[in-house]
Parts: structure tokens; C-alpha cells; sequence
């Protein structure tokens, strides 16, 4: 004690995982801005607490890497149960999401280490061996896959889908930003769009808008849609999933998922000569080295790519960042 060795851990004797995990869904995880990473983080964490009872049980102190690597396995053979009678479809629970699941148990142990008395985080990559994954999905549509696409959208019934899956090849956008895009964000006459509350993992305590440019046929489809309350597609995520789901299958393209729509667009502008500055201020993408390393190999002739002009104001990365509002502050129409 007189060399300045001694460590108080007598908070982190008396403080179990599962305390833990309950202070970090008060104080952490219910304030954060992002709703989508509240409710994905929220369930995470519930379910471990359900789930875990025995690990949770464990005081701060006497954790060891030893009960995270028995975690890992135990969740890599653990099959997934779907639907209301919990019936296993034979697969098992993915390597990403346990990834995703030990990311954030360090987080939760980080959070009170100091204060506890932690010497160390016993969910660290140097003590535990997380799974490696190798997830990347790079789905490209020819031009014939593509219009069995947007015709199968419009055989579903749904009015908004055609025209929010286009918008989605047509600006790199994910689900959940066209879903909350509002009328009173889109400048037609600029050619420009916000996204508000655009994902960020890398700083997912904050709040970040992007503003995108619209190419001529992004105008042209919001011009077309019709006005029926504040935002652009008043539909729920879940109304758009299972729709887009049953068009892609009808088309015969069970493979290709949304967000590949971002992919291909990203593709798309590089293979037009744009560079990752201009292509990462349109998009905000950070895997863009990847993609743009995908489309140099010469999966598809650029002599096939569709019009890829943006709106006349909006040809480079500088000029869209220029015409942007600064963040927070709407477009007004």
C-alpha cells in the first residue's frame, strides 16, 4: 500500500456482472440518440440477463477470460429458434453476432472498470479469441435482374415500394434513413436530401445527419410520390421487410437483401470515376476502400452501368458538401 500497489476492489466484490449489465441499460443504452441501436442493444443485453443467469451471477472481481471463451462456444453451437413456438430451423447462432454480443460486454465492463477496481477487462481480443467473420456480401444485379426487381415490387400491391427500393439504387441510403426522411428535408429544386440520425458505429452516442445530391431520376421519383403526412414513405420498417422480401423472391433473387442496394450504387460511382472523397461524402459508407477495390476488378463493363449524373449542382463530393445545411438544420422546401 505505501508503494502506491494496492487496489481498492471491494466495489467489484460486491457488484455482479449482471449489475452491471442493468446500469449500463439505465445510464448508457436508454439514452441513446439512435433509436434502432436502442432497441438492438436493449434486446442484447435483456436477453443476456435471461439467458445468462449463472455468468451474470458472477461478481466483477472474479471474472475470468476463461467464462467469456465458455460463453463463445456455448453461443456458436446454440441453434436459433424462430417464431412463437421457438421451433430451431437447424442453423445456429452466427459468428458476427457474437462478435457484436462480446463487443458489447466490454463495453459494459469498461464502463465501471475504474471504479470497481478492474485491473483488467476479461472480455479483451488479447485474452479472448473472438470469432472471426468473414461477412461481406457483394451481390451485383445485371440490368435484366434489375427490372425483374422493380417489376416484382410493383406486383406486391404496395404503392410507396417500387419507388423506395429505386431511391435506394438511386442514393446509397439505407432502410431505416429513407424511412425516416421527411418532406421538409428534400430541396427538389437543389437536387439535395437529409438523412437524419444516419448509423454511425463508430460513435453511436451521437447524432448525425448527412446530406446526399439526388440524380435526375431520384427527383424525378420524389416528384412523382404523393404527400400524404410528413414523411416521404409512411410505412413501417416491418411493412417494407416482409414487401421487399416477397418481391425478391418472386423475382427469383432471394439473395440480394436491401442494403446491397447501397453496395451496388457505391460501385456504381466509382466505376463512373469517382474518388473515395466524393463517393464517402454521398454515401458516408466506411467500407468504401473495399467496394471501390471490388468494382477496379472488373465485375461489370462500365459501358453497361446506368446514369450515374448526379443533378447539376451536385457532381462532386465538394459541391454537395457546399449546398449541405449545416447539421440539425433542415432543408426547407
Amino acid at each position: 500500500m505505501d508503494r502506491g500497489l494496492f487496489v481498492d476492489q471491494t466495489a467489484g466484490r460486491a457488484t455482479t456482472l449482471g449489475d452491471l449489465v442493468v446500469l449500463y441499460l439505465r445510464e448508457v443504452t436508454e439514452k441513446r440518440p439512435n433509436e434502432e441501436s436502442r432497441i438492438a442493444e436493449t434486446s442484447r443485453l435483456k436477453r443476456f440477463l435471461r439467458e445468462e443467469r449463472k455468468l451474470c451471477s458472477f461478481a466483477a472481481t472474479n471474472l475470468r477470460p476463461e467464462h467469456f471463451e465458455d460463453y463463445r462456444d456455448r453461443r456458436l453451437r446454440q441453434p436459433i429458434s424462430r417464431g412463437k413456438s421457438r421451433q430451431s430451423d437447424g442453423k445456429t447462432v452466427a459468428p458476427s453476432t457474437v462478435r457484436r454480443e462480446l463487443t458489447l460486454l466490454k463495453r459494459v465492463l469498461d464502463y465501471r472498470r475504474r471504479q470497481l477496481g478492474l485491473l483488467v477487462n476479461s472480455v479483451n481480443t488479447e485474452d479472448v479469441k473472438w470469432p472471426a467473420i468473414c461477412d461481406e456480401h457483394d451481390v451485383r444485379l445485371s440490368n435484366v435482374e434489375r427490372y425483374r426487381l422493380l417489376e416484382a415490387c410493383d406486383l406486391t400491391g404496395h404503392t410507396w415500394l417500387r419507388a423506395f427500393v429505386e431511391l435506394g439504387f438511386e442514393t446509397a441510403a439505407r432502410r431505416g434513413s429513407l424511412l425516416r426522411l421527411e418532406w421538409i428535408d428534400v430541396d427538389l429544386e437543389r437536387g439535395t436530401a437529409l438523412l437524419r440520425g444516419v448509423k454511425n458505429s463508430r460513435s453511436p452516442d451521437k447524432i448525425i445527419n448527412h446530406c446526399i445530391g439526388l440524380t435526375p431520376r431520384a427527383v424525378a421519383i420524389l416528384r412523382m410520390l404523393p404527400r400524404k403526412g410528413e414523411r416521404v414513405f409512411p410505412l413501417s420498417g416491418n411493412a417494407v421487410r416482409l414487401a421487399f422480401n416477397r418481391a425478391r423472391d418472386r423475382a427469383g433473387l432471394s439473395h440480394f437483401r436491401f442494403h446491397d442496394t447501397r453496395h451496388e450504387r457505391t460501385s456504381s460511382l466509382f466505376e463512373a470515376g469517382w474518388s473515395m472523397v466524393q463517393v464517402m461524402a454521398q454515401t458516408a459508407l466506411e467500407c468504401a476502400g473495399r467496394i471501390a477495390w471490388s468494382a477496379q476488378s472488373g465485375q461489370r463493363a462500365r459501358s453497361k452501368r446506368p446514369n450515374l449524373r448526379m443533378s447539376s449542382s451536385n457532381r462532386s463530393g465538394s459541391s454537395i458538401a457546399a449546398k449541405c445545411p449545416p447539421r440539425g438544420i433542415s432543408v426547407q422546401c
